[in-house]
């Protein structure tokens, strides 16, 4: 299983902003997160294939998992 990482903002701040994981078994976003080095509240929004997901949904087969700082706009 491929899984295609981008950190956006203040997440890839000492990090690698395009990363690439090779995982045996199926993983929430949220485990990634920390396999990543992220604090899961520290993510403001996170998509996969481009599609809003939430810390708690699976990350399928081959996706592209985008994770976003949190945003505040008016």
């Amino acid at each position: 299983m491929t899984i295609e990482i981008e950190l956006f903002g203040q997440l890839s701040t000492g990090r690698q902003r395009r990363q690439i994981l090779t995982l045996e078994n199926p993983i929430s976003i949220r485990e990634t997160a920390i396999l990543l080095g992220l604090e899961p509240d520290d993510v403001g929004l996170m998509t996969i294939n481009g599609v809003q997901s939430e810390l708690e949904d699976l990350v399928p087969i081959d996706c592209r998992l985008c994770f976003f700082p949190p945003m505040s706009g008016g």
